[in-house]
């Protein structure tokens, strides 16, 4: 199936049956990366071409965010609270409208910044205010371009472009500081400065930025303005689609069953408890939370394809059918197709949010004897953040998020 804009070429949906032969094509013939850049306009959305040109930011945050799970969790727990009184107030007594929506929208730059900018700056709704302002930035210049003849994109990709770069500066206004300053104590820590012998230097993006830069000899990335820059991808890529996903799973959520709710706060506190505090292994127990999630982005999907790859190869690509694609095309994967079919869900296409805990939390009951014989790898293929041909919202294959 082709899908066509009038900005760019055809968009190739791959068959289920051919999207492992996708995954296993190597970069120099499918590539990810330039898939991002032509579908996120990385000409105009980014301030600078580079900064998708060579995702290097992708690269810090695959290398540290798994390895670094235990010291960012209980700096989210901190922040989550203050995050939820700030949006929604402490008021228990008296009714609110809410948009939900809008207060996901909020809430999410200042848990993502925690992570990417530390404790101070993700208050500073001053900073966030920029940083959500150039996310709406890039969707606005992103969905124009692909309603305008490519022919015209230098045009108008440069006048749009100007807003993004504007909302950077004035992020860059506050970021900067913190980097150079960081850089500066970091730099000191190892040079044995005596006064610096107590400091523990923060476990957020600017330090791993600086610090994977510096052991891969990417002097160009340990520059404080290109750090500054790579973090506004990071908060494109988490705010609107976690507010999103979040938006969808409360709706879902609030719209089932009110057992729904009882048996996730049950299983909430439960853990809690458990863990004295929430821990990796505490959130890896709450198997019905995560298949409500999961749940959620099947049965309300965000989009109609994931998982991009352009045809880098000059002679293009012929397809275990004999289907010969040019150089330059965008191949995707179904996703709505796949999320809704009932042939795959059996046969109940409907939300149920326990769909993927069932079984996790029978074998969590069985007897030793009784775990030996379960088939443990159906059971870890149910989870959220594992992937597969029939989970595509974080990818899948090498390049999976």
């Amino acid at each position: 199936m082709q899908m066509l804009t009038s900005s760019r070429q055809a968009e190739v949906v791959m068959p289920r049956s051919q999207m492992t032969w996708m995954f296993d094509q190597p970069d120099t013939i499918l590539s990810t990366s330039e898939a991002h850049y032509e579908f996120l306009q990385g000409d105009y959305c980014f301030v600078k071409p580079i900064i998708l040109r060579d995702p290097y930011h992708e690269h810090v945050v695959h290398k540290n965010l798994v390895r670094n799970l235990n010291a960012i969790i209980p700096d989210l727990e901190e922040e989550v609270p203050a995050s939820v009184q700030a949006t929604y107030g402490t008021d228990t007594e008296g009714w609110k409208k809410v948009e939900v929506m809008d207060s996901f929208m909020r809430m999410v730059p200042r848990l993502t910044n925690r992570m990417l900018v530390g404790p101070k700056l993700c208050a500073e709704q001053k900073y966030l205010d920029a940083v959500l302002g150039f996310t709406m930035d890039v969707i606005r210049t992103q969905s124009f371009l692909f309603l305008i003849p490519k022919a015209i994109h230098p045009i108008v990709g440069n006048l749009m472009s100007l807003t993004s770069k504007y909302h950077h500066w004035l992020s860059a206004r506050f970021t900067l500081p913190l980097i150079k300053k960081r850089i500066n104590d970091i730099n000191k820590k190892d040079a044995g400065d005596p006064e610096y012998k107590d400091w523990t230097e923060p476990h957020d993006f600017i330090t791993w930025s600086y610090r994977t830069a510096m052991a891969e000899g990417r002097l160009d990335e340990t520059h404080p303005a290109r750090i500054s820059e790579r973090i506004m991808p990071l908060n494109f890529a988490a705010i609107h689609t976690t507010a999103l996903t979040a938006y969808e799973t409360m709706i879902n959520i609030l719209s089932a069953d009110p057992s729904v709710v009882e048996s996730l706060r049950e299983e909430a506190h439960r853990v809690l408890q458990e863990e004295g505090g929430w821990t990796k292994q505490g959130l890896s127990r709450m198997h019905r939370m995560d298949s409500a999630i999961r749940e959620s982005q099947r049965a309300s999907p965000i989009a109609l394809t994931f998982i991009h790859r352009k045809v880098v190869a000059k002679e293009g690509i012929v397809t275990p059918e004999g289907v010969h694609i040019k150089h330059g095309t965008l191949l995707s994967c179904p996703w709505m197709p796949v999320a809704v079919d009932e042939e795959i869900h059996d046969g109940d296409a409907n939300f149920d949010a326990f769909r993927y805990s069932r079984a996790r939390e029978e074998y969590d009951a069985m007897t030793p004897e009784a775990k030996e014989k379960a088939n443990m790898l159906k059971l870890k293929q149910s989870g959220l953040v594992t992937t597969s041909h029939q989970h595509l919202p974080f990818g899948h294959g090498r390049h999976a998020w």
